[in-house]
């Protein structure tokens, strides 16, 4: 072999090596509620996960002060060009830019698009991707600084057969076997909710092609332990895996999308968080055995 031959098939090897190893970070296309009265809605893709050594991992999101929103910016990508990915597919591309200051906690991450072009678009603008702030928006769509966009596990709408649906029933009296309801003439005092499993519903059912299921059930009722606060329970989330066994995963979670974001050969799935005061992403990935949280408060 040459010494020329020698020294271009080490290059490639280096090139093909650097690729592979270059971390992949993580962002969600947004539209967002403008922050003062009479500002328009307004699109940005935030930064939200990194994969390094192994793990997904969250951005910067746990600041609490004016001076830690100027700071955060330093621990951002300065511009970045994505792919935007929907439901396996590749839908589109922006390149978008960190500001010298985020100004709000709920703009954690979030940079500006720069591009020139229409920014992807699926569906109409719901209420049902607002979140806490209830803005009638765009759905949010995955943002991923690699080419991976496949779902390989695809992940699909569903419906629960009967059996199952019994079984998440009780899965749901586990994690919630006390719950309470408001009552009197100004709804301030908690009192306990007897309740049928019959009665929690699902609200949302997804299927992947090994027979793992992820769902979401429904029952009006309040945390007992909330006495303060009063506030309805998030809708909880239970994962189903091959052998039937059902955990609980988190509750006050719409799920995103599904999809191989790191090109290992599975699918991650991305939920938004849609919690009182609270916004964000969680990632599940390794077959549901880990996940990443990245969250902020509005206020």
């Amino acid at each position: 072999m040459s010494l020329r031959l020698f020294s271009v098939l080490i290059a490639g090897f280096i090139s093909i090596q650097t690729a592979s190893t270059q971390n992949v970070i993580l962002g969600v296309l947004e539209e967002n509620h403008g922050h003062y009265a009479g500002e328009p809605n307004y699109r940005s893709v935030r930064a939200v996960f990194e994969k390094k050594d192994g793990d997904w991992r969250p951005l910067r999101s746990d600041c609490r002060d004016r001076e830690c929103l100027k700071t955060a910016t330093s621990s951002y990508p300065r511009e970045m060009i994505w792919t935007i990915a929907f439901d396996g597919k590749n839908v589109g591309q922006v390149t978008s830019r960190t500001p010298q200051d985020f100004m709000w906690y709920s703009s954690l991450g979030q940079q500006e698009i720069i591009s020139s072009g229409p920014v992807p678009t699926i569906g109409s603008r719901s209420p049902e991707f607002g979140g806490y702030t209830d803005a009638v928006v765009y759905r949010p769509l995955i943002a991923n600084s690699q080419q991976y966009f496949a779902d390989p596990d695809r992940w699909k709408p569903s419906t629960t057969s009967h059996a199952l649906t019994t079984a998440l029933q009780q899965a749901f009296r586990s994690k919630f076997p006390k719950l309470c309801r408001l009552s009197g003439a100004e709804h301030n005092t908690l009192e306990p909710l007897p309740y049928r499993n019959e009665e929690v519903k699902i609200v949302k059912a997804y299927t992947s092609a090994s027979g793992r299921i992820v769902a979401r059930l429904h029952l009006e009722g309040v945390d007992c332990a909330d006495v303060e606060a009063g506030f309805d329970i998030d809708d909880p989330w239970f994962v189903v895996d091959t052998k039937k066994s059902i955990t609980y995963l988190d509750s006050g979670l719409w799920l995103v999308d599904a999809g191989d974001y790191d090109n290992d050969g599975r699918s991650e799935l991305v939920f938004s968080i849609n919690r009182d005061n609270e916004g964000g992403y969680e990632i599940y990935y390794d077959d549901f055995r880990k996940h990443s949280t990245f969250k902020f408060n509005y206020h």
